[in-house]
């Protein structure tokens, strides 16, 4: 079985509903959607959604991303193999509006972080199997995909599937496209150097 497990923040995010839809009876896949009323942070509601899951295979949907069914199908076949491998990783990354800096910071996050560091951001939508998950995500407000993916790169380095992670930009285009990756670039150097996550949080969010 594949479990997809979403951590919903606002319910206006459509595209992980469009990713499921084909999936919803299927009984080869179990679909868990944790909202923000049981959890606050996204690391808590991805705690909570793997402890309710049974599938051999896990993905982590990022909400405001949208995968095809032939990305999904490929995952569900890999939890039904008699020989199970162990792997874990991400989609390739791209935004849903073309621009010349968002399609930069898709192959920056394709090629420099997944390829080069062994770093999986949510928006990818991390798969990984089952007996990866040795211990709950640190419960922090931001960069908790960055902490799973450390603990995993340490016993396998991860795939960049070909199927697309396509990913909404409304970010991006609200606070305007080279603000957003100030925001973002200051935001890592927070996180490096151990602010609370709290802090980086509220930064985020205004």
């Amino acid at each position: 079985m594949l479990s997809i497990i979403i951590p919903i923040d606002i319910d206006s995010n459509i595209y992980y509903k469009e990713s499921i839809q084909n999936f919803l009876k299927r009984n080869d896949v179990e679909i868990i959607l944790v909202k923000q009323e049981e959890a606050y942070t996204r690391a808590e509601r991805l705690n909570l959604g793997f402890h309710r899951s049974h599938g051999h295979m896990i993905l982590f949907h990022h909400p405001r991303s949208l995968l095809t069914n032939d990305a999904i199908e490929f995952l569900i076949q890999e939890s039904e193999k008699k020989e199970k491998s162990i792997v874990w990783g991400g989609f390739t990354h791209q935004f849903d509006r073309r621009h010349i800096l968002l399609q930069w910071i898709s192959w920056y996050s394709n090629v420099i972080r997944i390829r080069w560091k062994g770093i999986v951001y949510l928006d990818h939508c991390i798969f990984f199997s089952r007996e990866l998950w040795t211990s709950d995500l640190p419960v922090q407000y931001l960069f908790e995909d960055t902490e799973l993916s450390i603990k995993f790169k340490q016993i396998r380095k991860p795939i960049l599937l070909p199927y697309v992670s396509l990913t909404s930009s409304h970010r991006f285009l609200k606070h305007g496209i080279v603000r957003q990756m100030v925001i973002n670039f200051l935001l890592k150097i927070g996180y490096k150097l151990r602010l609370p996550s709290s802090l980086l949080f509220a930064i985020y969010q205004k």
